[in-house]
């Protein structure tokens, strides 16, 4: 039973999220791959992790706290000291909808993520959103080796946009794949009240609420409001 297991993981540093994100991403995973999940909690040394999942402890970065630069922790999910085989990962504020099987039959030769969100203001861009990935720690654990040699404070300073902007200079595009578009889709800009409209800068469908493209399996909550401050039923339905 335990190979069947789909190893998970989720990043919680600081006082950004309450528990309870963590607990709620653990019952929709569950949900999602159909009971089949071993979740992996990469936090603080002081925090307490229940039995039912697997605690890793960060390891301290000098001067990177708060909620904007949290991110960097994310980082040590490619230390294969802690984990060795495919991981898939997920921020807090995601919400999966409905069946994600389908991303753990993607193959680990590549690093598969999504295509950042900015894609829909400049269909040029090309650059990574590291709120979901799948891929094999061992086979990428050069990015964690490169990250820990490096000085610190000179990766922060040249990549404004956080971990997902050094994650993908470092992969470079050989080794990113993107999911596909319509399985995993920005709440805000494409799902909450019909979608933004870039071009007239306003909603599609204005006071409507959350509609869930019948192909997407996952919402991203990049950025503000998150998923507990929301009375959406449709949210509510699934944030559980």
């Amino acid at each position: 039973m335990s190979q069947d297991l789909v190893d998970c993981a989720c990043v919680i540093h600081g006082s950004g999220y309450d528990w309870i994100y963590v607990e709620r991403l653990h019952n929709m995973l569950r949900r999602g791959l159909q009971n089949r999940v071993r979740l992996h909690v990469y936090t603080e040394k002081e925090r307490a992790v229940p039995d039912s999942m697997i605690k890793h402890e960060l390891t301290p970065l000098a001067g990177v706290t708060g909620p904007r630069r949290s991110w960097w922790y994310k980082l040590q999910l490619f230390n294969s000291q802690h984990h060795t085989g495919n991981l898939l990962y997920f921020d807090l504020d995601t919400i999966i909808v409905k069946d994600i099987t389908w991303i753990t039959q993607l193959s680990t030769q590549h690093f598969w993520t999504i295509r950042d969100f900015k894609r829909l203001q400049d269909q040029n861009f090309s650059g990574m959103n590291s709120s979901i990935m799948w891929w094999n720690v061992a086979k990428y654990d050069f990015v964690w080796q490169q990250f820990s040699q490096a000085n610190l404070d000179q990766i922060l300073r040249e990549n404004p946009q956080g971990d997902q902007q050094y994650i993908g200079r470092v992969l470079g595009l050989k080794n990113i794949r993107f999911f596909n578009e319509q399985s995993i889709q920005s709440w805000r800009w494409q799902a909450h009240d019909g979608g933004m409209d870039f071009a007239k800068r306003k909603a599609r469908a204005p006071g409507t609420g959350t509609q869930i493209d019948p192909r997407t399996s996952v919402l991203v909550f990049h950025g503000h409001p998150k998923p507990h401050e929301i009375k959406d039923v449709v949210i509510k339905q699934h944030w559980k």
